[in-house]
């Protein structure tokens, strides 16, 4: 692919994360703009999605329909799209149109019937790992270095650093793209470059055949598009270097088992046609254990809604791995699904586990008021009980778990329909 149409990908990347992040903003009249210029530059279903979910937050449903029957036409294998558009044409009066869109989510995905259950179940367990803490304006505030190492530690899941993702039939979504570069984010640092190189040497392979290299001068706004320490002068130009892709397409079979994102939504940058990153063997990038230098975020940071489950119970030793060896990734995305609801229903979302919750997260505020006031008895105070009620809450998921775990071996054994 020319640099002029890697530069207009780029461009249209930058526009239409530009528009989702001015719609969260709550500054919907620009989002708009930011929208329709990405897709004058490439008609792609997921800015039509983007901006008809801006236009029905800003009140004109008759614009979102229009434009997520745009998205619709361009992707008309996307069950959220349909159940989106339900959504407008109920806002619009027209339920017997709705009727007929959450009929067609439904029959290109079962799972469609329930999805506000999912998407309560899946904020629910990712919540019970990234609590919010207390807000502090400035951190520097914080006199104690117990409590900031408590506050920096809160919501720091070990559980999702590398290695992540245990799924090992995974087409590894993350690891797929369409076009020359990764749109979603991938790009080498300068230290990973450097053992990456001493690897090449070492196994006698050629820089050129594995890796690719972008000006970022022919792309606009790249200081929003690149981390500004990956961006290195190659033949004096400033660039970034990122994997060449493989050369077999994903499929039509594989690409239909790629699974939802964290709350159930269609991930958009991979299809049928997508190719994979040329170091991706076996379902696992090799590349992250290249040169002692992780430059690039592991999966942890792409993780699917099915990864995620399976780093859960793999935590928590619910994770049944020989039979996950038995099962295909369309019946693994399934089992995810009924793990995580009884994840929600019966450990972390329970009376029990949210009252725990609650009280650890009333002790650190606590302690926080304390540092700030002053008050080193209070804060103190706070904080001892804090460690000692997290150790009980630690305690009280193990249980709850051991009990749910017994309804997730029955998923493993039997599957899903």
């Amino acid at each position: 692919m020319p640099h002029r149409e890697d530069a207009d990908a780029l461009k249209e990347k930058y526009y239409h994360s530009m528009g989702a992040i001015l719609t969260e903003e709550g500054d919907l009249e620009e989002a708009v703009v930011f929208f329709q210029k990405a897709i004058d530059i490439r008609e792609t279903p997921y800015a039509w999605y983007g901006l008809a979910r801006t236009l029905y937050a800003a009140g004109d449903v008759a614009g979102a329909v229009g434009a997520m029957s745009r998205a619709i036409k361009l992707a008309p294998g996307a069950a959220d799209y349909y159940h989106e558009r339900a959504a407008f044409l109920e806002a619009l009066g027209r339920p017997d149109l709705a009727a007929g869109d959450v009929a067609k989510a439904v029959s290109l995905d079962r799972n469609y019937e329930r999805v506000d259950e999912i998407r309560w179940a899946a904020r629910v367990v990712e919540g019970s790992f990234f609590p919010p803490v207390p807000f502090v304006e400035d951190a520097a505030r914080i006199r104690s270095g117990g409590l900031r190492r408590l506050l920096e530690g809160e919501g720091d899941a070990d559980v999702f650093r590398k290695p992540s993702c245990p799924v090992l039939c995974c087409p590894a979504y993350c690891c797929h793209f369409t076009g020359r570069l990764l749109l979603h984010g991938v790009t080498i640092g300068p230290w990973k470059l450097q053992g990456l190189r001493g690897h090449f040497r070492e196994k006698g392979l050629r820089e050129e055949d594995l890796l690719d290299v972008f000006p970022v001068a022919e792309a606009g706004h790249a200081e929003s598009l690149f981390p500004p320490q990956d961006v290195m002068k190659r033949g004096g130009v400033a660039s970034v270097t990122f994997p060449r892709q493989g050369t077999s397409p994903l499929g039509r079979d594989l690409a239909g088992d790629i699974p939802k994102g964290k709350d159930y939504r269609t991930l958009m940058w991979i299809g049928e046609d997508a190719r994979p990153c040329v170091f991706l063997s076996g379902g696992r990038c090799s590349l992250y254990d290249v040169g002692d230098e992780a430059s690039l975020d592991p999966c942890a940071s792409f993780l699917c809604m099915t990864g995620f489950v399976f780093v859960v119970l793999r935590s928590l030793g619910l994770m049944d791995s020989e039979a996950m060896g038995a099962r295909s990734m369309a019946e693994l995305n399934g089992i995810a699904v009924e793990a995580l609801i009884i994840l929600a229903r019966d450990v972390y979302g329970s009376d029990e586990a949210l009252a725990s919750s609650k009280t650890l997260a009333d002790e650190l505020q606590t302690a926080v008021e304390g540092d700030l006031a002053g008050d080193d008895v209070l804060r103190d105070a706070a904080m001892e009980r804090y460690r000692l009620l997290k150790t009980r809450h630690e305690d009280l998921i193990g249980e709850l778990a051991a009990s749910a775990g017994k309804r997730i071996a029955r998923l493993f054994a039997g599957g899903v329909g």
